[in-house]
């Protein structure tokens, strides 16, 4: 397929081309593209913001602080895996996938 035409399908599917290379001396090439979040993306809807809080715990519990850490942890992992290390853009979703495998694992039988 002809740049081009890559470039054009791109377009057609709403998203802007930022880079373009090829076709490369071995047949190859590659495309970055970014796409708008549709409008009725789950982080743009209104909303209260209420947290959904399913495994609430108060200050009582013993196991809290360690939560709270291994959530910051795999927050941090969740943030760097989505954004390069901090030289990409934002995505959402990715972040939120992100955040579950630093949470719970890989999806895969063992989480490995």
């Amino acid at each position: 397929m002809k740049p081009e035409d890559v470039a054009k399908l791109i377009e057609a599917a709403g998203g802007k081309v930022e880079e373009m290379s090829g076709p490369l001396s071995d047949g190859s090439g590659f495309a970055t593209a970014s796409f708008p979040l549709p409008e009725d993306h789950w982080l743009t809807r209104p909303g209260w913001n209420e947290p959904p809080m399913p495994w609430a715990c108060g200050t009582d519990d013993p196991a809290r602080n360690d939560m709270a850490e291994a959530i910051r942890a795999a927050g941090r992992y969740a943030i760097r895996a989505s954004t390069m290390n901090g030289s990409g853009s934002f995505d959402p979703d990715a972040m939120l996938q992100n955040l579950v495998v630093g949470l719970i694992g890989y999806w895969s039988p063992d989480g490995r």
